[in-house]
């Protein structure tokens, strides 16, 4: 069994929105179209990446904004037991919030009849 557990997710970035990625964590970010400026804690410059570029993410703080409309992809890798767990967690909690979502009541559900 392997003990890297790899999320990614695909995030769409307006002109000059910016996006904050907290370190501690190994992974990827790479652009899929359009143009973001990088820059990470820790390291000496920023750096502009276009569509195809990628760019290891440090151990700490990453801002990544967009130049132009942009899709950037972000892969982390998490490896050992708690990786796990709280991918496990993670993804409990996604399933009780969507039951939650489909069982609420509209908001006259609640209003005294008279």
């Amino acid at each position: 069994m392997r003990n890297e557990i790899q999320t990614i997710a695909t995030i769409d970035l307006d002109h000059e929105q910016m996006l904050i990625l907290d370190g501690g964590r190994e992974g990827r970010v790479r652009v899929l179209c359009g143009a973001t400026w990088l820059t990470g804690e820790g390291e000496a410059g920023d750096t502009v990446l276009r569509a195809g570029s990628e760019h290891a993410l440090g151990k700490g703080r990453v801002l990544i904004g967009g130049l132009g409309p942009a899709q950037v992809q972000i892969a982390i890798v998490a490896g050992g037991l708690s990786a796990r767990l709280t991918w496990w967690l993670g993804s409990v909690l996604r399933a009780v919030r969507s039951q939650l979502a489909r069982l609420q009541l509209g908001p006259g559900a609640y209003a005294s009849r008279s």
